[in-house]
């Protein structure tokens, strides 16, 4: 009994003496005008260069990317040639077609390429789009031919 009495004690000695410590002020610093100002303008030429070096970036992956897709489809072009008769045929009209979404594909590239600011961002998911769109078409040329 007198262990228990002398840890019972003990224990409400510790919950008394953490319970004087001395709240914690907070103080509010002013900061000028001008700092924000500053460091606001300096976020955004931050943000304008990363947005600037994304578009750099995807333009330039993107057109390595179309010029190995101009590339598979004159391969495919130059097998089409030994092609006979409605096989020829077909074959052309496939060729047009990729011709046509490949033109479809430079154009957004070149438009991309001519965006400036933000507008490239809205401009990304058309030349995304065209992108795919080329990328299956030879996909879908190269399984048939």
């Amino acid at each position: 009994m007198p262990r228990f009495l002398l840890l019972l004690n003990a224990a409400v000695l510790l919950v008394v003496s953490g319970c004087t410590e001395a709240p914690v002020k907070h103080t509010v610093l002013k900061v000028p005008t001008e700092d924000v100002r500053r460091d606001a303008a300096e976020a955004g030429d931050a943000a304008t260069a990363a947005a600037k070096q994304s578009k750099a970036d995807f333009e330039m992956r993107l057109k390595d990317r179309l010029a190995d897709m101009e590339a598979e489809i004159d391969k495919l072009r130059d097998r089409g040639l030994a092609l006979k008769d409605e096989a020829r045929t077909q074959w052309d009209q496939t060729l047009a077609e990729l011709k046509a979404k490949q033109h479809v594909a430079r154009e957004k590239l070149d438009e991309l390429g001519k965006s400036t600011g933000e507008a490239w961002e809205h401009l990304e998911k058309g030349v995304q789009s065209a992108w795919e769109d080329l990328r299956e078409a030879v996909r879908e040329a190269a399984k048939e031919f």
